[in-house]
């Protein structure tokens, strides 16, 4: 049996749902939930860059179990394959990966997506993207890259702030005024550079901008020198369901430039695919 103690806390250290639930669907009641399951994920989650490994000790205090669950869910992970361990510390392994594979291989969205990109980088010999909102996060799900010496870290699986991504708030662009006001209410707006906008008046008008023009694009915001620009992609039912972009080095060209230079290519793509979806 879990620590039932770490079920007030538990969701604190999960992503939020994505938004892929029909409109109107009713919160599930608790007693449809199986809060080990929630409390298992939340352990995968509780490992990251900053804490690549993890003690039985450190993951309770983390999550607010006791030590002996926090140590029967590491173990329980370590005997799957899913972590490792020297005995006292815990640190996942490769074959967490399969449970994203198993998310690409499954999904249509990303099989659909991925040609569309393809064509996008032949035209403008830029790696683009797919992306969709997770929170306060962007999560990209595909990518079709451009060879290149130095490349964009931008892979499939990556997440990103969305208030400093292209994608992020042109999807943002996307809510109604009032679910936009709670999302900038409640987001955590951090500062990455010395160029990241964290004005919630200023991230307004700059998303209210992006619905205006039908795109966005950043520059600097989370990482200097890296420019991306992004459109919503719209399926048949005018939902928008995630944004396709480019991202470049800034050095390349100025950012009008690029931006003429590669926004064609970018709604090509949003309008062929929207009548695929």
């Amino acid at each position: 049996m879990c620590d039932n103690r770490a079920n007030v806390r538990l969701l604190d250290h999960l992503p939020p749902p994505l938004s892929t639930s029909p409109a109107g669907q009713a919160t599930p009641r608790k007693a449809d939930l199986i809060e080990g399951l929630l409390t298992g994920l939340a352990v995968i989650n509780a490992f990251s860059d900053t804490t690549p490994t993890l003690t039985a000790s450190a993951l309770a205090t983390r999550l607010g179990l006791s030590r002996a669950a926090a140590r029967r869910f590491l173990i329980t992970l370590q005997h799957a394959g899913y972590a490792a361990s020297d005995g006292s510390s815990y640190w996942l392994t490769p074959r967490v990966l399969a449970l994203g594979h198993s998310y690409t291989g499954s999904a249509r969205l990303p099989r659909t997506v991925r040609p569309a990109l393809e064509s996008v980088t032949a035209a403008v010999r830029e790696s683009s993207n797919f992306a969709v909102l997770d929170g306060d996060e962007v999560i990209y799900t595909e990518r079709a890259t451009v060879p290149r010496v130095i490349n964009t870290v931008i892979e499939p699986g990556t997440r990103l702030p969305a208030h400093v991504t292209a994608a992020g708030r042109v999807i943002l662009a996307a809510l109604p005024a009032p679910d936009l006001e709670t999302w900038l209410a409640n987001a955590r707006l951090g500062s990455y550079t010395s160029h990241t906008i964290v004005s919630r008046k200023a991230l307004t008008a700059l998303i209210r901008g992006a619905a205006r023009e039908g795109y966005a694009a950043v520059e600097s915001q989370f990482e200097l020198g890296l420019r991306g620009i992004a459109v919503p992609l719209i399926d048949g039912r005018g939902v928008t369901l995630g944004a396709i972009g480019i991202s470049m080095p800034v050095a390349t060209e100025p950012m009008a430039t690029s931006v003429q230079r590669c926004l064609p290519a970018l709604k090509r793509a949003a309008t062929e695919l929207r009548n695929l979806l």
